[in-house]
């Protein structure tokens, strides 16, 4: 590794006459991109609209419906010893080490990793790939909150009936007073078993609502039959891109205002609903059922693997937004704090979430007389399912629908700004045309997304959402945050990062985190690259198994988006590296970081300069 400088000094260390002779020749280099001088980049108005915009990122929907289900069915209270341990160890010291980049290069993901080494560039790449499959399926969720939005601004919740002509005979108002229509489910049992009838039974109005009315999933047979497109839907997501045109068109000069609302409301509706929540019957239980700590689950290492996975999936760290948006940023900006400030927002918001949550769940199940264990699967069905039934029996069941689901497009639109500004900001850096002309460019992208997304809108477009949400993230994602802190702290070099933050932090990182990044994160993410792949489950979506030739195309899609990664390092080596070299030069030409060929360059023609003006007749005179 060739550190370029001390922490005291500025002078070249350790740089020996084999890698001079290396950058001696012009080609050997390959050219390094800059700025355009003509198009000064925009910069965050105020300090708190770009911690707002973090912070609204961190904090999405899997803080609703992802950890309260994650924390109880991998040890409830128990499960925060693990969760707090990769906290620590990947959270905050990769939120760390991307706000920092990001406001050091002054660049989207693309370009900047092509700045540490040209040979890195295709993380960047990588990441883009990733985090435009996750905005694809994420979108249409976001859709579906808008959908039950505009059915909430009734007196009665559609959700909570079975008089509509889309119910089945066996459909339930399980959680009516006055159940309406219940006794079509005893007429059409009687040439059946009584389990069975029991069984059927069960099938709540809000769970037909979802499935039949909402998605017509009904109509589809599965990946291989999706159905036709709703054009509800599709009119929802449409709307929710119209948005976030309209909040993200200018950068962040327009995102910085749109995030007061978007990272704020969640909070103080989450407050609202807690309070709510606390007031009912059998929410205690709920709340003890969430935090019920079950110690002996610490043994089991998929415990682990899903505390670690929780990280991955809330902070989004090596989906390139985080990058972005400190590339907004005055490059003195103290990043260090600004981490620790996300980090925590985030770790408030998923246990206020859990509360809310359970604490209903533990109401719902004070009805039915069942397990709270029993009551609801995770996942989508949390959101669009449980809550809105649970809902839908408060005293003024409108004012909460309203609100709930307006909570849940707000955390789904910061992460969307995000996702959208980071592959807007990585194309327009690495094509400059696309930044003079931002309005028309994101117009046109957003287009590209809403074509993109219409197979998430048909009839069976939930199994394309389960299909993406499990293989367009997952080990791809994992590598890619690796690569991060390989990149980083091997390639660029650990000093040369802990000098560049005293520059311009004026204080160096501690070896907490230079330990974390040269050789914890790696080994972390190894491991549990490894353990994703030997313990890899069934992807299943209800009473729907995905075929085996759906999860062999998902693993080689999964793969695909890390293609660059090695695609890029090996068109370095054919094209930029000098033939004349032995292979073991070539190589470990590969990984030395620009700023080292730039800085041996110059010495090299100020040598060349000083003899040639030393051998000139003219330099006697």
């Amino acid at each position: 590794m060739i550190i370029i400088t001390g922490i005291e000094n500025n002078n070249t260390q350790g740089i020996s006459t084999t890698e001079r002779l290396i950058v001696a020749k012009k080609s050997a280099v390959p050219p390094v991109l800059t700025l355009s001088s003509t198009i000064p980049r925009d910069l965050w108005t105020n300090k708190v609209e770009f911690l707002l915009s973090v912070i609204g990122y961190v904090v999405d929907l899997g803080n609703v419906w992802r950890f309260p289900y994650t924390c109880y069915e991998n040890g409830g209270g128990a499960f925060l010893i693990p969760y707090i341990i990769f906290l620590c160890l990947l959270g905050i010291p990769m939120l760390y080490l991307e706000l920092f980049l990001g406001q050091f290069y002054h660049c989207g993901n693309i370009t900047l990793w092509g700045r540490i080494a040209p040979s890195m560039k295709g993380i960047g790449i990588a990441s883009f790939l990733i985090v435009t499959a996750v905005t694809l399926f994420y979108t249409t969720i976001i859709a579906h909150a808008v959908f039950y939005l505009l059915a909430s601004c009734r007196a009665i919740m559609p959700w909570s009936l079975c008089t509509h002509s889309w119910n089945t005979p066996l459909c339930s108002e399980r959680l009516r007073k006055e159940p309406i229509n219940n006794q079509t489910i005893q007429e059409n049992c009687f040439n059946r078993t009584t389990l069975f009838c029991i069984n059927e039974s069960k099938i709540s109005s809000a769970e037909e609502y979802y499935n039949i009315f909402v998605l017509g999933i009904n109509r589809s047979k599965g990946l291989t039959d999706l159905g036709y497109i709703k054009i509800d839907l599709l009119l929802c997501l449409i709307l929710i891109f119209i948005l976030m045109y309209i909040c993200i068109y200018r950068g962040v000069k327009s995102t910085g205002k749109a995030v007061y609302i978007t990272a704020i409301l969640p909070y103080i509706v989450l407050i609202i609903l807690l309070v709510q929540g606390l007031t009912l019957e059998g929410s205690q239980n709920g709340v003890s059922y969430f935090l019920k700590p079950t110690f002996e689950k610490l043994k089991d290492l998929k415990v682990w693997y899903s505390a670690a996975n929780q990280i991955f999936f809330t902070l989004g760290s090596g989906l390139s937004v985080l990058t972005t948006y400190g590339s907004y940023n005055i490059s003195t900006n103290n990043c260090y704090y600004d981490a620790l400030i996300a980090v925590i927002a985030n770790f408030v918001a998923s246990f206020l979430a859990g509360f809310v949550v359970f604490s209903a769940l533990g109401h719902m199940a004070w009805r039915l007389n069942k397990d709270v264990k029993y009551v609801v699967d995770p996942g989508s069905s949390l959101s669009f399912i449980a809550y809105p039934e649970i809902l839908a029996t408060f005293k003024y069941p409108t004012f909460f629908s309203i609100l709930f689901f307006l909570m849940v497009i707000n955390l789904g639109l910061d992460s969307d700004f995000g996702g959208l500004e980071a592959m807007y900001t990585a194309l327009s850096d690495e094509y400059f045309v696309l930044k003079r002309h931002r309005n028309l460019g994101m117009f046109i992208m957003c287009c590209i997304l809403v074509i993109a997304c219409l197979p998430t809108v048909t009839n069976g477009g939930n199994y394309v959402v389960q299909f993406l949400d499990k293989f367009s993230t997952g080990t791809a994602l994992m590598l890619v945050v690796m690569m991060e802190a390989i990149a980083a702290s091997w390639v660029y070099g650990i000093n040369n990062i802990a000098y560049d933050i005293q520059l311009h932090l004026g204080f160096q990182p501690n070896y907490f985190f230079r330990f974390t990044w040269k050789f914890l994160c790696p080994i972390i993410i190894t491991l549990l690259i490894i353990f994703s792949l030997i313990s890899s489950d069934k992807l299943i979506y209800g009473n729907y198994i995905y075929p085996s030739w759906s999860i062999i195309f998902g693993w080689c899609f999964n793969m695909s988006l890390i293609l660059p990664i090695p695609i890029i390092i090996i068109y370095v080596f054919i094209r930029y590296s000098d033939p004349e070299k032995s292979l073991k030069e070539r190589i470990y030409f590969l990984f030395v970081p620009t700023i080292t060929k730039q800085k041996l360059k110059r010495e090299i023609e100020q040598q060349n300069a000083f003899v040639s003006s030393s051998l000139s007749p003219m330099s006697h005179v």
